[in-house]
């Protein structure tokens, strides 16, 4: 079965890359399946298959999303943002990120605002992956003499930018 979007969003979007401590999720090029793994319990049937570990949108103690947020509200009002910073000094960022019905701060048309952002975000990390993955198979190809002279190599991976948002939203 082929990867869908669906199922690299779905990994990138939970993937707390912290293979030491939570675990991470990876994607085994050699299966094409997405797998669990961390130290503690290692899934060990694709250790000598072709994997790399999937990108993650918010990956354990990095706070990106949270930062991102912070940045995102400073076009809101003065006192939309105070009011945002206040709750969150009570219940953290993360719950400020969520939807009021849901125990959050935001309406449901900030929410919107908020997911687009987050949704580009997560478009661009399913480009990766989708990079990733048709890396080595380009890689492999031409090792055994598979590829024609025209086949690209495989490229070098650099960060990708927000299409439809501020750069600066996303960056430190």
């Amino acid at each position: 079965m082929s990867l869908t979007d669906r199922m690299l969003i779905g990994a990138i979007a939970n993937n707390p890359a912290a293979f030491e401590s939570a675990g991470e999720y990876r994607c085994c090029r050699t299966c094409e399946l997405i797998f669990y793994t961390s130290a503690k319990q290692p899934d060990t049937t694709h250790d000598t298959h072709d994997w790399f570990a999937m990108p993650a949108l918010n990956p354990d103690g990095s706070k990106i999303l949270e930062r991102a947020f912070q940045r995102f509200i400073t076009r809101w009002t003065p006192e939309r943002q105070e009011q945002l910073e206040t709750f969150a000094r009570r219940r953290g960022w993360d719950m400020a990120m969520e939807l009021k019905y849901g125990g959050g701060a935001l309406e449901e048309d900030e929410v919107t605002e908020w997911r687009v952002i987050v949704d580009a975000r997560l478009e661009q990390l399913v480009k990766q992956a989708r990079e990733q993955l048709g890396q080595t198979e380009a890689a492999s190809q031409a090792e055994n003499g598979n590829a024609s002279e025209s086949t690209p190599k495989a490229k070098t991976l650099r960060p990708l930018r927000p299409s439809r948002v501020r750069r600066s939203v996303w960056t430190a």
